[in-house]
């Protein structure tokens, strides 16, 4: 591979250096109405998910070797390395340390954040835009990665952690710097200097933007800005850049899904390149895009300053090396934004939209049969709680019966169920709300069974009671030493409580609130409130806790 690569681009430069240089012309060929050939065709796209993405990177190459080389060629920086030959062994060999730091970065990837993308097989190097579609996909994989496996709270803490750096060498420079977003989108910097290689030396810096979720528009965007910088050692003004600015945005249809057609996206790429001839100044500059309008498209060939790097006969070769790379970069893109390898993009794993789902009465455990509900689904954008829109589908699994029954219902959607027509039967009701702003999903889970039941043995001082717990849910009483606690459950998870009685001829009264930890092997439960006792000589009142033990036993007879 890189026998081949070598001579491809030595092909390249030795097919430009043959013609003389023409005089620097002003301006630039404007092309209208080109959207479409900017765009990579669905087959393009397909075509790409399945392949190697190494293909695609040593595609990319050719562009950059070739813009690089001649940057190099226009600033002197040929001449002053010896000749074409030591220029393109040297810019070769920059390449190739441009990818080992990729690879130190990439192989540093934590384990908690699968990386898709491993860079098998690449072999010869990278310079300019490849080496920001290599960094693309493994930031791509990260955040899909993260976003596919990490809760809420472990992306938060991430997110509070600050930046997670990845690849630098052993004094702590260079590499990776990864800022995560609580909702997963990933801002990543990937910064390198290379060692002078052949009397060339070149720093790289790489800032990449993964959007995990939507705005309201639906939109998701991705940007790639490369750095790259060359400099002759030893040769103070012998130097150029190459900068470049890449951003996809993808537009999402009211089902979540990424429009396919025209109107899906917005795509655009500036390349500038420049350097010192002669202690001054100079600049070039290659722009193309689209927006979402038809017949949006451009492109624009620029010369300043009396810098040209492309020759007359080379123009429309180099058109066409940096429109492939313009479709190989938006295809990179998509794929950053989907992540690598997963069933789905970010916006569909549930972390974008939440989705609250009520149902009237509250109680769904231990129902009777067919107890009838009314439910809703308010699917709300994590990100400024604005409604989602989009519509919601709920799927029954069990009895009874589900109105409306399947299909979409606008959000915010209601819904009326009846539940299990029989005891000791369960049900459960899945939602998904779909929209522009993403995918949310809940679960409600209903059951006719007969509930845990406990006995009840506690209390506080001179209060001690007993009593038998039939359900939880539902209020239930514990009485002794003349005095009757009446608790009003909120859930089975606790509530409040009210008592009220005659201990040893003294009036006792008082209320609070109280807890619950138990499953079908017992548990505890507590009660903290104030109480009040009536003495002759007035009312005395203090706070307290009080503690039962539950023990389970057979459930209570209907």
């Amino acid at each position: 591979m890189k026998t081949r690569l070598l001579a491809c681009l030595t092909f390249t430069v030795c097919m430009v250096a043959a013609c003389s240089r023409p005089e620097a012309e002003s301006g630039g060929a404007g092309v209208a109405d080109n959207r479409a050939r900017l765009m990579p065709t669905r087959a393009q796209m397909d075509a790409f998910r399945t392949s190697d993405p190494d293909t695609t990177l040593r595609k990319m190459t050719l562009f950059d070797y070739l813009v690089h080389y001649r940057v190099m060629e226009a600033t002197g920086m040929v001449d002053a390395l010896g000749g074409e030959a030591k220029a393109v062994a040297a810019l070769k060999a920059w390449g190739e340390q441009n990818e080992r730091a990729l690879r130190g970065a990439q192989a540093d990837v934590p384990r908690m954040i699968p990386a898709a993308f491993d860079g098998s097989g690449l072999d010869a190097g990278f310079t300019g835009l490849a080496v920001g579609a290599f960094g693309g996909l493994i930031a791509g994989g990260m955040v899909n990665g993260a976003v596919q496996t990490m809760s809420d709270e472990q992306l938060a803490e991430l997110a509070k952690a600050g930046p997670v750096k990845l690849g630098a060498d052993k004094d702590g420079k260079g590499g990776a710097e990864l800022h995560f977003g609580a909702d997963g989108s990933l801002d990543q910097t990937l910064e390198f200097e290379g060692k002078a290689t052949d009397g060339l030396s070149g720093k790289m810096k790489i800032k990449v933007h993964i959007d995990a979720c939507p705005d309201a528009e639906g939109k998701l965007t991705v940007t790639l800005n490369v750095d790259s910088q060359m400099n002759v050692v030893g040769q103070a003004g012998a130097g150029g850049h190459v900068r470049s600015e890449f951003k996809l945005e993808r537009f999402l249809d009211n089902d979540a899904h990424l429009i396919q057609d025209n109107g899906g996206s917005t795509a655009s790429m500036t390349m500038s390149a420049g350097g010192t001839v002669g202690g001054k100044p100079q600049s070039f500059d290659v722009r193309m895009g689209y927006g979402r309008a038809p017949g949006s498209g451009y492109e624009d060939f620029g010369d300043h300053s009396g810098f040209s790097i492309f020759r007359m006969d080379e123009v429309k070769h180099a058109a066409q090396l940096a429109e492939q790379s313009f479709l190989y970069l938006q295809m990179v893109a998509e794929m950053m934004l989907r992540g690598v390898g997963q069933g789905g993009g970010p916006w569909e794993s549930g972390r974008c939209v939440e989705l609250k789902v009520t149902s009237n009465p509250g109680k769904r455990k231990g129902i009777r049969p067919s107890t009838a509900f009314d439910l809703e689904a308010i699917p709300r954008a994590k990100s400024d709680g604005a409604p989602a829109g989009g519509t919601v589908t709920a799927t029954l699994s069990g009895g009874s019966s589900l109105q409306p029954a399947g299909g979409k219902v606008p959000a915010d959607a209601k819904y009326a169920y009846a539940g299990p027509d029989k005891k000791n039967e369960e049900a459960t009701i899945a939602f998904e709300a779909r929209s522009k702003r993403g995918v949310g999903r809940a679960t409600l889970e209903f059951d006719t069974k007969r509930p845990q039941a406990y006995s009840a043995e506690g209390g506080l001082d001179y209060f001690h009671g007993t009593g038998t717990i039939c359900n939880l849910a539902e209020t239930f009483t514990i009485s002794g030493s003349g005095n009757t606690v009446t608790f009003t459950p909120g859930s089975d998870e606790g509530g409040s409580y009210t008592y009220q009685g005659n201990m040893g001829g003294v009036g006792v009264y008082g209320s609070g609130t109280y807890s619950v930890s138990a499953d079908e092997n017992g548990g505890r439960m507590t009660g903290t409130g104030n109480g009040c006792v009536k003495t002759p000589m007035g009312t005395r009142c203090n706070n307290g806790t009080e503690r039962y033990t539950l023990t389970p036993i057979a459930p209570c007879a209907e």
